[in-house]
C-alpha cells in the first residue's frame, strides 16, 4: 500500500557540499501547511536526487518546490517498476541497522538520505516504513515524485529562513 507525503523543499546554498567527489546542493525540507521545518537528516541532495524530486536545475531560478512524494513498497527487487503518469519513479532500497534506516540505489550504493528512529518526525519514519522493518531488514520500495503547483500557506507566510 503506498504512502504519500507533501514536502516544500527550499534552496538552502549554506548546505551545499561534497562527500567522495560527490557534489550536493543543499535544502530545507518545510511542512507546507504551517512552513514549520521537518525534523528530518534529509538537508541536501546529489544529481540523482534532484532530478528525481525536481530540484537543482529544475527549479528554473524558483528558490523553492512544493513536491509529492510516493513511497511505494514492493515484494521484492524483481517487481515490476511503478508507473504513475506525470510522476518520475526510481526503485531503491531501505536498509535498517540499529535506529537508523539509510537508503540505497538499485545496485546497492548507499545513498546519504538516512532516517532515525527517535530524532526524525514520526510522521516521515511511518511514511518510509522504517518502525516497521527489523533490524537488518530490507525494504524495496518505488519511490514517485511530483512537483505540485500553486500556491500553498507556508510561501504565504513563511519568511525566508536564515541559516
Amino acid at each position: 500500500m503506498s504512502r504519500s507525503l507533501t514536502l516544500l523543499f527550499r534552496r538552502d546554498p549554506a548546505r551545499d557540499r561534497e562527500k567522495n567527489n560527490v557534489r550536493f546542493e543543499g535544502y530545507h525540507a518545510l511542512w507546507p501547511e504551517d512552513g514549520r521545518q521537518v525534523a528530518v537528516g534529509l538537508d541536501a541532495f546529489c544529481t540523482h536526487g534532484q532530478r528525481l524530486l525536481g530540484l537543482g536545475k529544475q527549479l528554473a531560478g524558483c528558490h523553492e518546490k512544493l513536491v509529492k512524494l510516493i513511497f511505494l513498497p514492493l515484494a521484492g527487487r524483481d517487481d515490476e517498476l511503478n508507473r504513475i503518469p506525470g510522476h518520475r519513479v526510481r526503485r531503491f532500497y531501505l536498509h535498517r541497522q540499529g535506529q537508523v534506516g539509510r537508503i540505497h540505489f538499485l545496485d546497492g550504493t548507499p545513498t546519504i538520505a538516512s532516517f532515525e528512529i527517535g530524532k526524525d518526525e514520526a510522521r516521515i519514519l511511518h511514511w518510509c516504513g522504517l518502525p516497521a522493518l527489523a533490524d537488518g531488514d530490507i525494504q524495496w520500495f518505488d519511490l514517485a515524485a511530483v512537483a505540485l503547483d500553486g500556491v500553498h500557506p507556508a510561501r504565504s507566510r513563511q519568511p525566508a529562513l536564515q541559516s
